[in-house]
């Protein structure tokens, strides 16, 4: 025979007979005594009572309230550390900054310059809208005594915008901005244009959130063009002039206004395409050209897109001589817009004749070379990550140089 057995647990124990009749008789206690403070609290209603604000306070952010927090998933390993790659990012960063003051500070004084007196002076400039009018007289002085030549020009060709993803022209458009950067502050600026920048395109939509763009940048040396290389410097033959006409007039008003005036460059001008996949190397820069680099940020996805857009215009091609100063080994030659241009800047700043010097500078570290006879360079230039990229473009930035870097 089978008997059935009723198990108590400890924690929870079943009501026994008489415990029922115990709690049954308290609850009427209980009915009563609540009836009773019922009454009297109906009877203080019309009495002013005196409430603690901090108790309030308390309440409202009692334990009870944090079900929200409690209820959150907890963090996997993966997630807790990149929160912790993040937070030390952040760290790194904030020291760093705090370094950099330090350092201005500390040649500021060695300088003897009044930094209480100058932030003063600033702040008045600020509420007269002096300091815009300073900063542009001083930009011009920069261009008087570089002497800049008109005809010595760099542009961006932006015309593979189509093809490219919103992160990509967003990558662009941070090329862009430190191309732009740099050559503010580089000794021998130059005259950069960029074609095919359309009013609502993605890479314009990204420019636009800078503040002065882009008037202030035209009176730097920076002019932008809604039409594309033919347009802007007339080549490409037959079928690229039909275009131009086209292109003349602004994409986004229905007015008969043409765009910005054009640059204004000698009859005997020449356009040169730069492209890593071109079979012509470039020995030398030369004051009478205008060098193209591809706006390209498409992680290798268009293969030969710059070259391919070159010979369709009808426009030379090089590429810059890396070979033929260094040794890359294993790593790639691709780089971003914006080293392409620091490379020309830096090779006009050693007096056209240091190639593997202005290479190096700007090269980023990452990137392992060599000279022809097996010993090792260093690289010098720091890199941010904005994109992939082409022939001549890359997901890579260099943004500082090293001090100790070779020549």
């Amino acid at each position: 025979m089978l008997s059935t057995f009723r198990f108590n647990h400890p924690f929870n124990p079943q009501p026994t007979q008489s415990t029922t009749s115990a709690t049954h008789s308290s609850m009427k206690k209980e009915g009563k005594q609540s009836d009773e403070s019922t009454g009297q609290k109906a009877s203080q209603i019309d009495e002013p009572v005196d409430v603690d604000p901090s108790s309030e306070i308390n309440r409202e952010t009692s334990p009870s309230k944090s079900k929200s927090t409690e209820d959150e998933p907890p963090l996997s390993k993966n997630q807790l550390k990149k929160r912790r790659r993040w937070e030390k990012a952040l760290a790194i960063k904030k020291r760093r900054k705090e370094q950099e003051r330090e350092i201005r500070l500390l040649k500021a004084k060695n300088e003897g310059r009044d930094l209480d007196q100058e932030r003063q002076q600033q702040l008045v400039n600020e509420q007269n809208g002096k300091g815009w009018e300073r900063r542009e007289e001083r930009w011009k002085n920069i261009m008087e005594e570089a002497k800049i030549d008109q005809s010595f020009r760099v542009c961006f060709d932006c015309s593979f915008e189509d093809e490219m993803t919103w992160k990509e022209t967003n990558s662009l458009s941070l090329q862009l901005r430190y191309t732009y950067a740099m050559n503010r502050k580089s000794r021998c600026p130059v005259y950069i244009d960029v074609c095919s920048l359309k009013k609502g395109g993605d890479t314009r939509k990204h420019l636009e959130k800078v503040e002065g763009f882009p008037d202030t940048w035209v009176g730097r040396a920076f002019r932008c063009y809604e039409g594309g290389l033919d347009a802007v410097y007339g080549c490409g033959g037959d079928q690229a002039s039909t275009e131009t006409t086209k292109n003349k007039l602004s994409i986004t008003d229905n007015t008969n206004k043409p765009q910005e005036d054009k640059p204004k460059l000698p009859p005997n001008h020449k356009i040169v395409y730069l492209t890593g996949d071109s079979s012509n190397t470039l020995t030398t820069l030369d004051n009478n050209t205008t060098y193209v680099i591809g706006g390209i940020v498409d992680r290798n996805r268009l293969k030969r897109a710059a070259i391919e857009r070159a010979e369709s215009l009808n426009i030379t091609t090089a590429r810059l001589p890396l070979d033929e100063c260094l040794n890359f080994k294993g790593s790639t030659r691709v780089l971003t817009c914006n080293h392409v241009f620091e490379i020309l800047l830096k090779y006009r700043e050693n007096g056209y004749t240091d190639w593997r010097g202005a290479v190096l500078s700007v090269l980023p570290s990452r990137k392992e070379v060599e000279d022809h006879s097996g010993h090792k360079e260093k690289a010098c230039g720091e890199e941010v990550d904005v994109g992939g990229g082409d022939g001549v473009v890359e997901g890579s930035e260099s943004t500082k140089r090293n001090a100790d870097c070779k020549k």
